[in-house]
């Protein structure tokens, strides 16, 4: 347990409000996290925790801690010795069997060994990995209270407001049995009330909640100060506002992968509303009614996998002619090709419905890793004006950043950095790089009955949607519900739409929906039942059984899209077979799919399209093992869009409102 007794609570030593300033990127043979792993051999093993283990439920078990007042008693000494020593392995054995009690009597239920393993691997600063349905919510309370309890502020960070609200109500009684407070934050909240919420000893709050709040503070109070002089100017109350936070301290990020990973590629932006001149308007205008002119392929071509469009030579002398009679900006050839590239961005690399909505006369951008809409976040560059106008829309301000930071600069300034989800290992290298975090994978409390079938791939969407309906059709009428996933909002509607003209009734879950997604998923599970929804959508929330959905076989999910990592489909066949119960689970893919036209020779598509229109069990195969590479490459992308995604932010942070911070 070395390092975990080091304090990392506000004081005279760490100042105020403390945190990790030096947030750079660690390296892949970094000597402190080879130290780590040294270290803590017997950790990253659950067959090494087994004696502590033991440990903790013998104490739990204890005599004396089956009556309330001796109870009582014992939780009062050791929130006294936790306030002014430091942690060491036995005070946390007391801590997590103390936790382990009130948490019989609260809930009825008795955290088994693997939740007391993960529990005490975050309280080290692990991600850790354990499956869907394995009691995560409950894992992280062990953690929480222990450093709570040692007068540390614990943020516990998850994916969405609903979440953040229904942990915190969940578990508010048992924090109240150690004398602590939980709060939590959500987006309609003032700044007196974010204030109170922080100063709890355990506040819940989504990821981009807490990091916008980080960002006002740093340009409200500025910068964080170590030592003596900087608590002094907060008891004087010599700043001049006082800040949200006190400091970054111990988090624990749910759905880490997702946060971590998946949203790096975006820094998150605080903006101030631009209103856009007359003359801007007009540039627009003029742009997109030019750009509706040009032939794809002859004057443009676009590339997906990369995001670009680019103008060809035929197209730039096309392009020269018809701005001849326009005077400004349109005789400046970079000028002018940006606007045109803005335009054709508009009209022809972002899609309704896939890349964003129209919602009360309104463009609202959908996050590709979730499938869930980004509040309140617009394009750059006039780019939301060139959407607005190509969907008759009124033009709304234009927004100027004022202060940026990527979750990849962001959560390394924590002084200890935890994290759980279903999939970490396909990142692990990654989390370590960039977070300076091992992973560990959990095992599950028991065995999964899960029933993994042979992915299908269809030569086009009409099979594939064939194949579907038909399996569907079958299992709804067994009884057995059906959770089906998609990646985008598109064609979750297209799914339905076959559906009901099916016949068969059934929930659609999507960006449009996402008010009503925890009782959608609630109702999942239900014997018969029939879902679409867009592959994160209902990530963090159950799906229970009903008896009679267990005996038809437990949910069975489908994954209709390939996605653009394992992970994700990964997460999906994981509502699958939680907590031991039955299940099943299989791909039924398209060489239609979009990420495999990003990613194949079209020439390769159409000759595995005639192979499958005779298949055998070699060209099925085939195309499976071809579907995967599409994926991995797919995999490979990305990452190396976060990685320039994070170079783009430090400098992104030195501009603006970071400059001087970091390094």
């Amino acid at each position: 347990m070395n390092g975990v007794g080091t304090p990392i609570r506000p004081g005279i030593r760490l100042g105020a409000r403390p945190e990790r300033k030096a947030a750079a990127r660690h390296s892949a043979l970094d000597a402190r996290v080879a130290a780590w792993l040294q270290g803590r051999r017997n950790l990253c093993q659950f067959d090494g925790f087994r004696a502590r283990a033991s440990a903790i439920r013998a104490r739990a078990n204890a005599p004396e801690l089956r009556d309330a007042n001796a109870l009582a008693e014992q939780t009062t000494a050791l929130r006294r010795t936790l306030r002014h020593q430091p942690l060491d392995e036995p005070l946390i054995i007391e801590a997590f069997a103390l936790i382990s009690r009130h948490i019989e009597d609260c809930f009825g239920l008795v955290p088994h060994d693997e939740q007391l393993f993960a529990g005490w691997c975050l309280l080290s600063g692990a991600m850790t990995e354990m499956r869907t349905g394995e009691g995560k919510t409950l894992t992280a309370a062990l953690p929480a209270v222990t450093l709570a309890l040692n007068a540390v502020p614990v943020h516990v960070i998850t994916a969405n407001d609903y979440l953040v609200a229904r942990d915190a109500a969940f578990l508010k009684p048992l924090y109240r049995r150690f004398g602590l407070r939980v709060d939590h934050v959500q987006a309609d909240m003032d700044d007196d009330r974010r204030r109170l919420a922080y100063a709890a000893d355990v506040v819940y709050c989504a990821n981009k909640q807490i990091i916008f709040d980080y960002l006002r503070d740093h340009l409200r109070v500025g910068p964080a100060r170590h030592g003596l002089t900087d608590v002094c100017q907060d008891l004087l109350g010599n700043r001049q506002a006082q800040p949200l936070l006190r400091g970054l301290c111990y988090a624990i990020v749910d759905e880490a992968d997702s946060a971590l990973v998946d949203d790096a590629r975006t820094p998150m932006i605080i903006s101030r509303p631009v209103p856009a001149s007359a003359a801007e308007l007009t540039e627009t205008r003029i742009a997109l009614s030019i750009a509706r002119t040009l032939r794809r392929e002859r004057d443009f071509r676009v590339q997906r996998d990369q995001g670009q469009i680019t103008l060809t030579t035929q197209g730039e002398e096309l392009v020269q002619q018809l701005c001849r009679r326009l005077d400004g900006h349109w005789q400046i050839p970079r000028y002018r090709d940006e606007l045109l590239r803005q335009a054709l961005t508009a009209q022809h690399l972002l899609r309704r419905d896939r890349d964003y909505l129209v919602m009360g006369e309104k463009v609202e951008l959908i996050d590709e890793s979730s499938g869930r809409i980004l509040v309140d976040r617009k394009l750059q560059h006039g780019l939301h004006r060139c959407l607005e106008m190509k969907e008759g829309l009124e033009v709304t301000d234009a927004t100027e950043p004022v202060a940026a930071l990527s979750f990849q600069r962001f959560f390394p300034r924590y002084l200890r950095l935890a994290g759980m989800s279903g999939t970490l290992r396909e990142v692990a290298d990654e989390l370590r790089i960039v977070y300076g975090a091992p992973v560990v994978c959990v095992p599950p409390h028991r065995p999964s009955q899960r029933r993994d079938l042979a992915m299908r791939v269809a030569p086009d969407r009409r099979v594939q949607l064939a194949w579907l309906l038909d399996d569907v059709d079958t299992r709804h009428a067994a009884g057995q519900p059906v959770l089906i996933g998609t990646r985008s909002v598109a064609f979750s509607e297209l799914v339905s739409q076959h559906l009901h003209a099916a016949g068969l009734e059934h929930a659609l879950l999507n960006a449009r929906q996402d008010a009503q997604e925890a009782s959608i998923i609630a109702g999942a599970g239900e014997p018969g039942a029939i879902t679409v929804a867009t592959n994160m959508a209902g990530r963090g929330t159950d799906i229970p059984l009903a008896p009679a959905a267990v005996a038809a076989g437990g949910l069975h999910v489908v994954s209709l899209e390939i996605n653009d990592s394992a992970r994700v489909d990964r997460q999906l066949f994981g509502r699958a077979g939680r907590q031991g119960d039955p299940g099943s689970a299989q791909a039924i893919l398209s060489l239609e799919d979009e990420l495999v036209g990003k990613s194949l020779p079209a020439s390769l598509i159409g000759w595995l399209r005639r192979q499958l229109a005779d298949p055998n069990a070699c060209t099925r195969c085939l195309a499976r093992v071809t579907v995967r590479f599409a994926q991995r490459r797919c995999e490979r992308r990305h990452a190396g869009m976060r990685r320039q995604a994070h170079e783009m932010s430090k400098q992104l942070d030195r501009r603006l409102a970071f400059t001087g911070d970091m390094e």
